[in-house]
């Protein structure tokens, strides 16, 4: 079982105050046993890839897949919290993403693919 986490960022680059259009941006899944997959943005640098993701991150309001509503403090803290549960560079048939998907950065997992 896994829980997917989202930001409600703008969708417009130069938003004015009577701009409210967002755009529900995935930022990973956290599943049992496993480290936190983030989802990359397929034009980032992989070596830019997680102060790219904190940036997407604090760009809005963070939900999970039920509606309830996190902080980036406490979402960083669950993602800690499960650093050295299992990789998704192990290769697991069955298990969504293939390895060779998966990039290291600042030593956590991404994936610069749709995923749920």
């Amino acid at each position: 079982m896994g829980t997917n986490y989202y930001v409600d960022a703008s969708s417009c680059s130069n938003a004015c105050e009577h701009c409210t259009a967002t755009e529900r941006l995935h930022l990973g899944k956290s599943s049992i046993g496993w480290r936190f997959l983030f989802h990359a943005d397929p034009s980032w640098p992989r070596d830019e890839a997680f102060a790219n993701w904190v940036s997407r991150a604090a760009s809005g309001r963070i939900t999970d897949e039920c509606g309830d509503e996190h902080s980036l403090v406490d979402l960083l803290g669950l993602i800690e919290q499960r650093r050295d549960w299992g990789s998704h560079l192990e290769p697991h048939p069955g298990c969504g993403a293939r390895p060779r998907e998966i990039f290291h950065c600042c030593g956590h997992e991404f994936v610069a693919r749709e995923f749920s």
